[in-house]
């Protein structure tokens, strides 16, 4: 009993470091994302009818493996995007169901031969389909190759300067191209801009586009909404102020082309984005090269996420497992003074709290029912516990303000008191859900599988009606 009641004290104290260093960080990045955002709301709408006039041309490319339930939406959406010159570049990466056929049919297609310029790596391309009717619409057929596969087809094909890559799931708000493309218009050196992804369950969506954003009915969704704030509203904002932001994802972003085939393409991989964000870093702070890489927090990308356990399991086990090989492939640059911001804060964060964390977290839940059993809990392991939880609650809470302070998407008092009950909820039973996952994904993630990982998807308008 002796050494039981040793080991809680000692790991409280450690627990206790730990998380205080870790809502010390969330409290500075806190602080950083609210300033930004102040900025932001400023100038809020006054800027796009500006940009457009100073646009550099974009090549999209859509990496597409059985989505036939929505691929037809979001081609419609990105061919009504508001941006002055861009192409769309479809990827069938070898889809068993109908994808190809179904977006053949669609917009009347036909085989036509182009000249393919082989920049980085990529698995055999068995057709190109083109029209007269849409001249910037292009889909192409491949062997199956994975998602990195796939968007390294899309480059190989693409024609202009900038490409950005967006899942085949997702509808892109009208204007979000130029907000996006922003970045690379102010700073010369940015190489990679991030859009902001939200949730489109419950949404009412028509002809490609969202006609209203609202909660959906599952908490299970409302629980990733808070999610979603937390990473992009404040933390990802935070990372990007002091150009240490570790990954741009790979449902919406744009890239500077010459950038990427430079450090050879996306790698095959089950993390693709976070791996190709670091791979950029790595090399031009290795290499001494002034670089950006941003995050605009309005450019808008509405995605589907998970309304089923299974679902959600599959999408966590396979994040997580991006996150702790991308890192390790990279663990050179961790605390490592060489690369700067990167190798001292963010690199060392996202190893020891991202990818660790969960570890420490499920073994002080352990500790903690150990200790109840036995009746050996501690005022202090207590109060270590109830500040882990209320500075969770702080940061969805920090979400949510940021949310309605700038963009505003969900309106209402019904539905902001909703959000602001789910973040008291998710810290029960549903965090240590995804915990759990995450922890069985770090001990094996390297016999995870490196597959696209796809969810079920549903039809955006058909859903609606």
């Amino acid at each position: 009993m002796n050494i039981l009641l040793s080991s809680i004290a000692i790991y409280s104290q450690i627990i206790f470091v730990y998380f205080f260093c870790i809502s010390l960080f969330y409290v500075v990045l806190i602080l950083i994302s609210s300033r930004k955002l102040t900025e932001f709301v400023k100038r809020i709408n006054n800027d796009v009818t500006i940009i457009s006039n100073y646009t550099k041309p974009i090549s999209v490319v859509v990496p597409a493996f059985n989505e036939e339930a929505t691929i037809i939406d979001n081609i419609i959406s990105l061919l009504d995007l508001n941006y002055p010159e861009f192409e769309i570049i479809v990827v069938n990466d070898g889809s068993s169901d109908n994808t190809l056929k179904k977006t053949i049919d669609y917009f009347n297609l036909r085989r036509i031969d182009v000249e393919i310029n082989m920049q980085v790596e990529c698995k055999e391309i068995r057709g190109v389909y083109g029209s007269f009717v849409i001249p910037n619409l292009v889909v192409v057929d491949k062997l199956n190759g994975g998602k990195a596969d796939a968007l390294n087809a899309g480059i190989n094909l693409s024609r202009y300067p900038l490409f950005c890559g967006i899942d085949a799931d997702c509808i892109i708000e009208k204007n979000a191209l130029l907000r996006i493309v922003k970045p690379f218009l102010i700073h010369e050196d940015t190489i990679a801009v991030g859009g902001i992804i939200r949730i489109a369950n419950g949404c009412t969506i028509k002809d490609g586009k969202l006609l209203e954003a609202k909660l959906p009915r599952e908490a299970i969704v409302r629980f990733q909404i808070i999610e979603y704030f937390r990473a992009f509203l404040t933390s990802r904002i935070g990372w990007e102020r002091i150009n240490a932001l570790l990954i741009i994802s790979g449902a919406f972003g744009v890239f500077k082309k010459s950038a990427v085939v430079t450090v050879g393409g996306y790698s095959t991989t089950i993390g693709e984005d976070m791996e190709l964000t670091l791979k950029m870093h790595e090399y031009f702070r290795k290499n001494k090269l002034n670089y950006k890489i941003d995050f605009a927090s309005d450019a808008v990308c509405w995605t589907q996420a998970p309304d089923t356990l299974k679902g959600l399991k599959s999408q966590r086990i396979r994040w997580h497992r991006g996150l702790a090989d991308s890192l390790l492939r990279h663990k050179k640059m961790i605390f490592n003074p060489k690369y700067g911001t990167v190798g001292i804060l963010s690199m060392p964060y996202f190893f020891l709290v991202e990818m660790i964390g969960p570890v420490i977290e499920t073994f002080g839940y352990f500790l903690f029912i150990i200790a109840i059993l036995t009746g050996s809990v501690s005022n202090f392991f207590i109060f270590v516990f109830l500040m882990a939880f209320l500075f969770g609650i702080l940061f969805s809470l920090s979400g949510i303000l940021f949310e309605e302070f700038s963009y505003k998407r969900y309106n209402g008092f019904k539905e902001i008191s909703k959000l602001i009950l789910y973040s008291f909820l998710e810290q029960f039973l549903y965090r240590q859900l995804t915990v759990w996952w995450r922890v069985l994904s770090f001990f094996n993630f390297k016999k995870g599988s490196k597959d696209w990982g796809t969810i079920k998807r549903n039809s955006f308008s058909n859903k609606e009606e």
